[in-house]
């Protein structure tokens, strides 16, 4: 099949009421008194809301589009696809630590992979009912400056050791800077949404962690690069699921701006 801006079109709206959908199942549970909570086997907490939410979203993209498979989160262990063709990477709820400590920073994450790259995302946020999307086929430019106060967006629920050193780093280079605060692929939102500047990652990802919010940041005129060698982050990895460490920019001039100074951040933390 052939996808193209008019296959985009023509199946936006049907994905709005699947996010929809799905936002709202998961706003059931996280009003209930209590619900059922299991441990995976790398530790991570999966909830009623994150099944309830899968469900939901493969049986409307087998709707939307059955010829195109479908990879999720929660069914990646049990069903590995083919992933030399074009296919739906879900996340059915990210930031499930934030849901579980009754936060509103989680979301809903459906991206459209091509070519190991991520053609089309749409991302939900349940607490608040705002949708993003965005597409290679139609893309706007974000502001181009460069601010003299760069905001950096970090992790609500968990800065690590080298966000730390990041941070002192930038101050002995005397670049001025904010924190802003925001989970799951929020932070991704923030820099689309010209809320956020930079959103450097070191700690672990998976592919369906970020490929709605690349969509969308890359839409908006922004990337996101790998700090070990300042290339596109790509997808269907045959080795992993994982990201390496990357940094994400609002803006080409950002980029040019700030990915030398990061890389040579991330050869001293090596």
């Amino acid at each position: 099949m052939q996808i193209d801006n008019a296959f985009i079109t023509r199946i936006l709206e049907p994905l709005k009421i699947t996010v929809d959908e799905a936002s709202r199942s998961i706003m059931d549970v996280y009003h209930k008194d209590t619900y059922d909570t299991e441990t995976k086997s790398d530790g991570s907490p999966v909830t009623e809301a994150d099944n309830r939410s899968n469900e939901i979203i493969i049986k409307s993209l087998k709707n939307i589009s059955n010829e195109i498979p479908i990879l999720t989160e929660e069914i990646y262990e049990k069903n590995l696809i083919n992933t030399d063709i074009p296919y739906w990477l879900v996340d059915p709820l990210d930031g499930t630590k934030e849901f579980i400590n009754k936060s509103n920073d989680f979301t809903v994450n459906i991206a459209l992979i091509e070519d190991s790259k991520p053609i089309f995302g749409i991302i939900g946020a349940p607490a608040t009912g705002k949708i993003w999307h965005g597409s290679h086929f139609n893309n706007s430019s974000n502001n181009h400056s460069v601010p003299e106060m760069i905001r950096i967006v970090m992790s609500k629920s968990h800065q690590t050791e080298e966000d730390k050193k990041f941070l002192d780093y930038m101050g002995s280079l005397n670049i001025k800077y904010e924190i802003i605060e925001k989970g799951s692929s929020l932070k991704l939102c923030a820099l689309s949404d010209n809320q956020a500047d930079i959103y450097p990652r070191f700690g672990p990802t998976s592919e369906w962690d970020i490929a709605a919010g690349h969509a969308v940041l890359n839409s908006c005129g922004g990337s996101i690069l790998k700090m070990a060698n300042s290339k596109t982050l790509g997808y269907s990895k045959k080795e992993s699921i994982l990201n390496p460490s990357f940094i994400a920019f609002r803006n080409r001039a950002l980029e040019e701006t700030y990915m030398p100074i990061l890389s040579e951040f991330y050869k001293k933390l090596l």
